[in-house]
């Protein structure tokens, strides 16, 4: 075989491997209820899958930060899913597969202060041209030391009666200590409603938010 059919041999085989890594994958949403159909940001994964989210996208957020948004495939005719305004999500690809970060503000902070936590990462890859979701509670999130445990504690005995934004406060710091693994905390946090009166509004929806946060962080994965 002479040294020219060779290179040409070699040229025709390198042609779909050059352009391959050059050419990538976009489209819009699929028209829905939730959000508009003009893809906001494209997640490319290593297997050649493409995804694209439609919605809106928090502007002072580095890294960005987005809610009340939808996910879909390129090339499948229907949404992944769709994320409401009442969530902030981050969302990031590792090799084949789409992590979605929900952050909530949580007092996990260095005096029980409030910062931005990762509470679950939601995992969306795909099996064949199936799309798999799997959520997972983030169990490295900062636990209370036993001072700490004991200052909420303490906190929660001395409380006055009345709803008010502290008071929620201390929901959030009883929920902390309760996943800190605290028999009391969690005995006090079931109390909460009863010890300082009835829940309505947001404060309801605050408290069931955490109420259901417990029990996903109670389950056995």
């Amino acid at each position: 075989m002479t040294s020219t059919l060779i290179a040409i041999i070699l040229t025709f085989l390198t042609l779909p491997s050059i352009y391959g890594q050059t050419k990538a994958t976009s489209c819009d949403c699929p028209k829905t209820q939730y959000a508009g159909t003009k893809s906001d940001t494209t997640f490319h994964l290593s297997n050649g899958k493409t995804i694209v989210l439609c919605g809106y996208k928090n502007p002072d957020s580095k890294p960005a930060t987005f809610s009340e948004f939808i996910l879909a495939a390129c090339g499948q005719g229907k949404i992944i899913n769709f994320w409401g305004a009442t969530l902030t999500c981050r969302l990031r690809v590792n090799k084949d597969v789409l992590l979605v970060d929900n952050l909530r503000n949580l007092p996990t902070g260095k005096g029980l202060k409030y910062q931005e936590t990762v509470w679950t990462t939601e995992k969306i890859f795909f099996s064949g041209q199936k799309v798999i979701r799997e959520v997972t509670v983030n169990r490295q999130i900062r636990k209370y030391s036993q001072d700490e445990i004991q200052t909420v504690l303490k906190m929660y005995k001395t409380a006055t009666p009345g709803l008010n934004d502290s008071k929620m406060k201390l929901a959030n710091k009883l929920f902390i200590a309760t996943i800190s693994g605290n028999k009391n905390a969690r005995q006090y946090f079931k109390e909460f409603k009863s010890r300082f009166g009835t829940l309505d509004g947001a404060f309801a929806e605050e408290y069931h938010d955490l109420t259901a946060m417990l029990e996903l962080w109670d389950r056995k994965e």
